[in-house]
């Protein structure tokens, strides 16, 4: 059971090594000795505990724990038939209820007897309404059978607390955040000594110290950064469901002050030799626009799903029919496909990757095979993003 649990979380994306485990397998069998057993709450919290270092992982855990050990999880089918031949060789009668459950059927009933013929307040006890003790009825009592009658709930069980998926937010494999994409962005930096030179006090400072009191006043050029970055976004059609998400990688990216330069233009599932400064998709400006105001060191993040019609893609006479430029950059006999007018902005800029929204499984579809062997391909989220900048700077 422990391996089968160990191997799902890491199959889940869960970095864990042979030192998560034997010290999980060290802390289950130290925790069980005083009672020979643990509950399925001691069991989620310590193996979490032991086998997740991030919180951004937490989500994930808690999808294989109520997958495995939900009311109707793999492991949890197993073990009930155990529990049940392991119950009847000590009851006769294995269904029977321990004493001091009262069956479903008959609870309303017995609280409304209850309820009638109790005085006042109780706390404590077994039988009447109140708090505490081990009433069948009231709060922060205990009784596997009993009712919740006011107060807070508590007590929630491992399966529970697990389905309610508190730490989806903290996940960077799916989750963006506008926060978590600005922190993600400023990884994005080349910090160069630019301007005129400044006065530094803390510089100031150490070297008069340093000179035993004799003032020397000390200039300092500002670092700033000297990346510069473009943005270019689908629009519109299959883009729609992921709006959302280019919209916060968008607003994460324009409150960023610190690229020397930042600029952001739209398209619509492919490039036929323009891009839109809005995404109404009005006042085309064509790419040799697009290239000569962006110099070819500018760093490029691209955002499509790279899901359309093949022929959309690769077929020279429909990009030459959609091109609002054709008959000032081509001629008529030499029609240029979407996939061309990606390739040239590939070779005109140095680096420039691909963030894609859509879920990895479909990225076999014929499009997005192709637009891969031209840009490295990274899914739209936190970590990816991160992998997509290290790319963007050759680390």
């Amino acid at each position: 059971m422990f391996f089968t649990f160990f191997y799902r979380l890491k199959a889940s994306g869960i970095p864990l090594s042979t030192v998560e485990l034997l010290d999980f397998l060290k802390a289950v069998d130290v925790l069980s000795r005083p009672k020979t057993f643990l509950s399925v709450n001691e069991f989620y919290r310590i193996s979490r505990l032991c086998l997740v270092k991030d919180v951004k992982y937490y989500d994930a855990f808690d999808l294989v724990f109520t997958e495995l050990f939900g009311e109707r999880g793999i492991l949890r089918e197993s073990l009930r038939q155990e529990l049940q031949d392991w119950l009847s060789q000590i009851f006769e009668n294995p269904n029977k209820l321990p004493p001091g459950i009262i069956p479903p059927e008959e609870l309303w009933k017995e609280f409304l007897d209850r309820l009638q013929n109790q005085k006042g307040e109780h706390h404590g006890g077994n039988k009447w309404i109140g708090t505490g003790g081990s009433s069948p009825f009231g709060h922060h009592g205990e009784n596997p059978g009993g009712v919740r009658i006011g107060g807070e709930g508590g007590g929630k069980s491992a399966i529970f607390q697990a389905m309610e998926r508190k730490y989806k937010d903290y996940r960077t494999d799916e989750q963006l955040d506008v926060r978590q994409i600005k922190i993600a962005l400023k990884k994005l930096r080349n910090l160069r000594k630019e301007g005129i030179p400044e006065f530094h006090l803390p510089k100031t400072v150490d070297a008069t110290c340093r000179n035993a009191g004799d003032p020397e006043l000390v200039f300092d050029r500002t670092r700033k950064n000297g990346i510069k970055v473009l943005l270019l976004m689908d629009t519109g059609g299959s883009m729609t469901p992921y709006a959302e998400r280019v919209s916060k990688l968008f607003s994460a990216a324009h409150q960023m002050n610190h690229f020397k330069e930042f600029g952001y233009y739209y398209f619509h599932n492919s490039i036929y030799d323009s891009v839109y400064p809005k995404g109404d998709l009005r006042r085309p400006i064509p790419l040799k626009n697009l290239f000569k105001k962006h110099k070819d060191d500018t760093k490029v993040i691209i955002v499509g799903d790279a899901y359309m019609a093949p022929y959309e893609l690769l077929d020279p006479a429909y990009g030459f029919y959609h091109s609002r430029f054709r008959q000032e950059t081509r001629l008529p006999e030499d029609p240029e496909s979407g996939l061309d007018s990606f390739k040239r902005l590939k070779s005109h800029f140095q680096e420039a990757i691909w963030m894609n929204p859509e879920p990895k499984r479909y990225w076999d579809a014929p499009t997005i095979y192709e637009l891969k062997k031209v840009f490295p391909m990274f899914f739209l989220s936190v970590d990816g993003l991160e992998d997509g900048i290290r790319r963007l700077l050759n680390k």
